[in-house]
């Protein structure tokens, strides 16, 4: 009896390993067969051999440019703020090069890359190399590609910072000779490199490179971090073969947060048609971030269904979100959104959201727009930080001049309105109109030596010759009053700057 069962249970049990079996080898095969067509579909990068550039000397800077630099600041013109800086170049201490670099760098000062690209092939000192990468960096230099280059084809006896640099710097170039030593980085899967080397290939990078990081969307051992860093660049090489998993990512809930925000804001970059009802149903989501990468999406399509959104996120609770919307109100030039733009200015709103509505609204330059901001420097009662705002507004976008003005011959009046006078002049000093000219005038007619100062900057923008003659009195005051000679010093400066050493009879000529 026992026998007789006992046979029943392993029979039993032969069947079920049996049954089992069938079920599991063909699913095991199935998946085998998967794995062996996703190896076939991988895509082949085409192998390339590291690029090293020849070295380059840095463009000379035009005639143009060099008076741009100079008339951005007084202070730094003439020929003797320009030997002072070459002297720092050699003889200074490594501080003092690199605070001198910053500036450079700040001001986008195109006048002095000789100097600094010496500097680099001398200098042993990893911060002046790191100020200098990143001052070619803003001029968007080449000269500096082969080292740059070079670090990428073998960044691993390098600092951290000096890596970083160059990939800063070769994305700001656009280096394509430094693509092969990217993708070296990356077929290598060197995690240090991760984000820098992806991130850079999202601006040198082409339609192989987009194919060869499609694949990354579907690894499962990428950080959270590298999969953002995949995310932001898929969308500005126009994946097109990622949509689908993009479009997934950004709608799945499990996702990191940033994730999806990256991937809503990738799917709007490739301009599909198909992009545009994800992200207007992905605008109902409840986290604020995602909807301030929606909106910042959707602003690639000029559609009407698209602007309705934009304007609907000018209503957001979240201040990011209506400030992407007003990024996308100025980009597609929703003209419709003015009223809803100066609503939000005449309400309580965030500082920063209200300084953008005044640049939107003047750069719509609707009837209401304008006659709204015009409004605003004529109120007695708005205040002076929130005049300066709208004056810079205005004026860069050539509107209201007349407003500006007669507002900055007011606070000439009233000494209780220096800080916002020397405001209207700094913005006056940016731009070469000959509408200013009077105004320039009655600034160095000023007996406050900040405001004569100011004067002078908007002379040497405009280099208006009704106002030549103040600027020569300026020039040759004798006064003892360390301000007035400082501004002589300043007039002495311009003067020479903008006319060399002409004599006073030639001056008076220009007059």
């Amino acid at each position: 009896m026992f026998s007789f069962k006992r046979r029943i249970k392993i029979m039993t049990k032969k069947l079920i390993i049996s049954i089992v079996s069938l079920l599991v080898i063909p699913a095991f095969l199935l998946t085998a067969q998967e794995d062996e067509s996703k190896e076939e579909n991988k895509y082949e990068y085409p192998k390339q051999e590291k690029i090293y550039p020849s070295p380059k000397a840095p463009r000379i800077p035009g005639a143009e440019q060099i008076r741009e630099c100079e008339e951005k600041n007084a202070e730094k013109a003439g020929e003797q703020y320009l030997e002072d800086c070459r002297d720092t170049f050699k003889y200074g201490l490594t501080d003092e090069i690199a605070t001198l670099l910053d500036g450079f760098t700040a001001d986008k000062d195109c006048r002095f890359v000789n100097e600094a690209y010496e500097t680099f092939q001398e200098t042993k000192s990893p911060k002046i190399r790191l100020k200098i990468l990143s001052y070619f960096a803003a001029l968007k230099d080449p000269c500096l590609e082969d080292f740059a280059v070079e670090v990428i084809n073998d960044p691993y006896d390098e600092k951290a910072d000096i890596v970083d640099a160059c990939f800063n710097y070769i994305k700001a170039v656009g280096s394509k000779d430094a693509v092969p030593g990217v993708m070296e980085l990356l077929e290598k899967d060197e995690d240090t490199y991760f984000s820098n080397a992806v991130a850079a290939l999202g601006e040198i990078g082409g339609s192989a490179e987009a194919q060869y990081l499609a694949q990354f969307i579907h690894r499962d051992d990428l950080s959270v971090q590298q999969k953002q860093s995949l995310m932001k660049v898929l969308g500005k090489l126009k994946a097109d073969e990622t949509f689908e998993d993009l479009s997934s990512i950004a709608q799945d809930t499990d996702q990191d947060l940033f994730v999806r925000c990256y991937a809503a804001e990738a799917i709007g970059e490739m301009e599909r048609s198909e992009s545009v009802p994800v992200l207007l149903d992905l605008y109902e989501a409840d986290e604020p971030r995602l909807r301030e990468h929606v909106v910042r999406g959707i602003a690639h399509y000029n559609e009407e269904r698209t602007k309705k959104l934009i304007v609907q996120a000018l209503k957001d609770d979240n201040y990011r979100v209506r400030l992407e919307a007003l990024n996308a109100v100025q980009k597609l030039e929703i003209s419709s959104a003015d009223k809803d733009i100066i609503y939000h200015c005449k309400h309580k709103e965030e500082k920063v959201v209200k300084e953008k509505c005044y640049k939107v609204l003047a750069k719509l330059s609707t009837s209401a727009g304008n006659e709204y901001l015009v409004s605003v420097m004529k109120d007695k009662k708005a205040g002076d930080d929130t005049k300066a705002k709208v004056a810079a507004a205005l004026l860069e976008n050539g509107t209201g001049i007349d407003e500006v003005i007669e507002c900055a011959k007011e606070t000439l009046k009233d000494d209780k309105k220096k800080n916002l006078r020397y405001a209207l002049g700094k913005e006056f000093a940016k731009y070469d109109n000959q509408a200013f000219s009077e105004i320039c005038i009655l600034y160095l007619e000023s007996k406050d030596p900040s405001t004569q100062g100011t004067g002078l900057d908007i002379f040497s923008r405009g280099r208006y010759s009704l106002a030549l003659g103040k600027v020569q009195d300026i020039a040759a005051s004798g006064d003892n009053s360390k301000k007035v000679n400082a501004n002589a010093k300043k007039a002495k400066r311009i003067l020479e700057n903008l006319y060399g050493s002409q004599s006073d009879d030639e001056l008076e000529g220009l007059e």
